[in-house]
């Protein structure tokens, strides 16, 4: 155990597929695995899974993080419903970009659900000074249980508005659903890993060729 009660190894181990999205919205929308199965696989179980993550996504340092752990174990009810809560705003945000890589039309209660996020995200936000500057900053420096959704929202609401969203794609295994950015010079990607669902496909197409071919030889 680390100092204060913590698993030494709790928030350095990176969350699965962090950074495959290229963007933190799309990676907390990758929080849901097999999306396109009929029973998905939920990563974001428990509110200590949401600090987590949001701590490897860069949406938390350490000692938020901790701070946030704190508070939902002395508090689980409230925490149970703040997970609800960034749940809902997960699932908005995996609904305007599905739509979006698909090439259809914003669904508007998910944008609007969104959009509401944003807004409450918005008002925590103030201009602090930096050097000669300015830049946005939370006007608390503890942070509010409802942080990690807040800033997927933030960044989600950004990617959404920007020229970026035209890269945005849907792996193209039937049944992953992982979003990413493709960033490819001739925009060809296809997978969200070729590692994962990529080799599995290529693996799949090998051996369907494999017994058409034997099936010609038989013929």
């Amino acid at each position: 155990m680390a100092g204060g009660g913590f698993v030494a190894d709790s928030f350095d181990k990176p969350w699965p597929g962090i950074g495959v999205g290229g963007s933190l919205a799309l990676d907390f929308v990758n929080t849901l695995d097999w999306r396109l199965r009929e029973s998905p696989v939920e990563q974001l179980r428990t509110y200590a899974d949401l600090f987590r993550w949001a701590r490897s996504a860069g949406a938390l340092d350490l000692a938020q993080a901790r701070t946030l752990r704190a508070w939902g174990e002395a508090h689980p009810r409230a925490a149970g419903k703040a997970l609800g809560e960034a749940l809902e705003v997960r699932e908005a945000i995996a609904a305007v970009f599905q739509a979006a890589a698909r090439g259809g039309a914003i669904p508007a209660r998910p944008l609007a659900r969104l959009e509401s996020a944003w807004r409450a995200a918005w008002a925590e936000r103030t201009l602090r000074p930096k050097g000669r500057a300015a830049a946005w900053d939370w006007r608390d420096a503890s942070p509010a249980p409802e942080r990690p959704a807040w800033t997927a929202a933030l960044d989600a609401t950004r990617l959404l508005t920007s020229v970026e969203r035209e890269r945005v794609r849907e792996c193209g295994d039937a049944q992953c659903g992982w979003l990413f950015l493709d960033t490819s010079r001739n925009r060809s990607r296809r997978w969200c890993t070729m590692e994962g669902c990529g080799n599995r496909n290529k693996a799949r197409s090998f051996y369907r060729r494999s017994v058409a071919g034997r099936r010609r030889a038989k013929g």
